[in-house]
């Protein structure tokens, strides 16, 4: 069993098989696990380097990673609380090193928990600009991450669920170079910057259940028409019945998925 802590809450998910600015559009098992990562270069300029309290590392185990994955959590939450799906990912794929973060900020509705962006005051009118100003802070950490590691900036994949799957929607569409792809768990798309056709290459793994309470399931085919204009490559699965959680089966084509951009053919 994991969880995925919401909105300063701590809702259950159950795995059966588990173990136990347009100008700038494109912003540039034994599996040791531990707290810890290679020294990152320090920011240049006046905008310090975005920081995480806590990052949980699981290395790849089938020799020097092919690529990186980096695990956004929902708003609320924590590292802790999302590296259960990387701990599950990694034994499928062992060339892939994975990095859980903690959200860079304090949930501001909560005494603990982190998140990427405030959801206090959130609508339609705000929503893209608050997501394009944490995606370009966690960009530029992913930037620092790949560097460190001496990874082309094309070896990236990302995990998010809900706040984190809005981000990752949004790196998927501004990155550059596109990332190798991206999971998006119970997520949308928020944007609002002018389509480029066909500047986009990320193959997106879009999943949702029919009873989101938090982000309902009418916001799949806008996010999944978002994706295609820009030439994402989208798989779109839909849940009957799931809510805003991790199915057993959703994890699993998920890793499938996954397995099929990065492992080595």
């Amino acid at each position: 069993m994991t969880y995925a802590r919401l909105h300063g809450m701590t809702t259950l998910v159950a795995f059966a098989s588990l173990l136990g600015c347009p100008s700038s559009r494109r912003i540039s098992q034994d599996s040791q696990e531990k707290s810890s990562v290679p020294d990152i270069p320090s920011s240049t300029g006046s905008t310090p380097m975005p920081t995480s309290p806590n990052i949980l590392t699981l290395e790849a185990t089938s020799g020097p990673p092919t690529h990186l994955a980096v695990m956004l959590h929902g708003v609320g939450a924590d590292a802790a609380s999302f590296h259960d799906i990387a701990r599950r990912m990694s034994t499928t794929l062992p060339n892939v090193t994975f990095l859980t973060p903690d959200g860079f900020h304090r949930f501001d509705q909560a005494p603990t928990g982190r998140q990427w962006f405030s959801t206090v005051g959130l609508d339609d009118a705000n929503r893209a600009v608050r997501v394009r100003e944490a995606g370009l802070e966690v960009s530029r950490w992913i930037d620092a991450q790949l560097d460190a590691r001496k990874l082309g900036h094309e070896r990236l994949v990302v995990v998010g669920f809900s706040q984190g799957s809005i981000l990752g929607g949004y790196l998927a569409l501004h990155r550059s170079p596109s990332p190798a792809a991206v999971v998006m768990f119970s997520g949308r798309i928020a944007d609002d910057q002018t389509v480029i056709p066909g500047s986009v290459t990320t193959p997106v793994f879009l999943a949702h259940g029919t009873s989101d309470p938090v982000i309902p399931v009418s916001v799949v085919e806008p996010s999944v028409r978002a994706l295609e204009a820009w030439g994402a490559k989208v798989e779109k699965h839909v849940y009957p019945g799931l809510a805003h959680s991790i199915a057993p089966d959703e994890l699993r084509e998920a890793e499938e998925f996954l397995a099929r951009v990065t492992l080595p053919k």
